[in-house]
């Protein structure tokens, strides 16, 4: 569904990456590890078209993201989650008006009465009900504000959404519970995900392939359990024993997660 051929990409003297090459297929979870400044952001802005790579083709089932078309036709089939739920939410708006924009940019108008059970009904994927719809989000809790973002992303009905540490803003009870309504959505509806993350304990718990990448290179890919069990390159196997601790934590129970969750909202 998403291919990336030797895309690489440069800011002024500072080569972010370098000759990366993956797919993402239909229904499928891939996380993109790796330390901070390793360009794993600059790979989704390219993605997602805030970015332009220097060399290099990406594709969108099998057609060039550059060509207008394309692009226009990914621009709802391809959505995002920043990492800072806060800064990616219009202060000003209310979560009516954050999660109608979307709607209206690809589905137009509809009556008020229709309207409302569409954004109940997005709400609800997220574990969240309808009585935030007229509330701000300085009103709202920072784990709130997040599945505000994910609703919004699922909006225009996307296929692939791209999560750029989506949990590092959260505390850790509240992330467990988003992991789960990330899971959650993906075996409901099929959605695939590029899941980029620094935790490996994420990746353990909700991908299905990885993908490390080390100074803007990729040094490593393949199945989670062939990475983080039989990590075959050197510089995987660091970033494994700076977070081996996290990467064999025991997933929190169910209980855990909504009793914490409720502590934190």
């Amino acid at each position: 569904m998403l291919l990336l051929e030797g895309v690489a990409k440069s800011f002024k003297s500072q080569q972010a990456v370098t000759d990366v090459s993956f797919e993402v297929s239909a229904g499928e979870i891939v996380g993109l590890v790796g330390v901070s400044g390793s360009g794993k952001s600059t790979i989704a802005r390219c993605i997602l078209g805030l970015s332009r790579p220097d060399r290099g083709t990406i594709s969108w089932n099998g057609q060039p993201l550059a060509a207008r078309e394309v692009r226009r036709l990914a621009r709802r089939e391809i959505q995002t989650v920043f990492q800072d739920p806060r800064s990616s939410l219009n202060p000003r708006w209310t979560v009516r008006r954050i999660l109608s924009e979307p709607l209206d940019n690809w589905f137009g108008s509809s009556p008020r009465g229709a309207r409302t059970a569409r954004l109940e009904a997005l709400l609800a994927q997220v574990s969240l009900t309808g009585d935030l719809l007229a509330r701000y989000p300085h009103e709202l809790s920072t784990g709130q504000c997040q599945r505000i973002c994910i609703a919004r992303a699922l909006a225009p009905e996307p296929n692939l959404l791209v999560l750029d540490e989506p949990l590092s803003a959260l505390d850790v009870s509240v992330q467990a519970r988003v992991l789960r309504i990330l899971s959650g959505l993906h075996r409901n509806t099929g959605i695939s995900y590029l899941l980029i993350t620094h935790d490996f304990a994420v990746v353990r718990d909700i991908c299905q392939r990885v993908i490390v990448l080390d100074k803007g290179r990729i040094v490593q890919s393949g199945t989670v359990e062939d990475v983080l069990d039989r990590a075959s390159d050197a510089r995987t196997r660091s970033l494994l024993a700076d977070v081996l601790p996290l990467a064999f934590t025991t997933p929190p129970t169910d209980t855990e997660i909504t009793d914490g969750a409720a502590r934190h909202e």
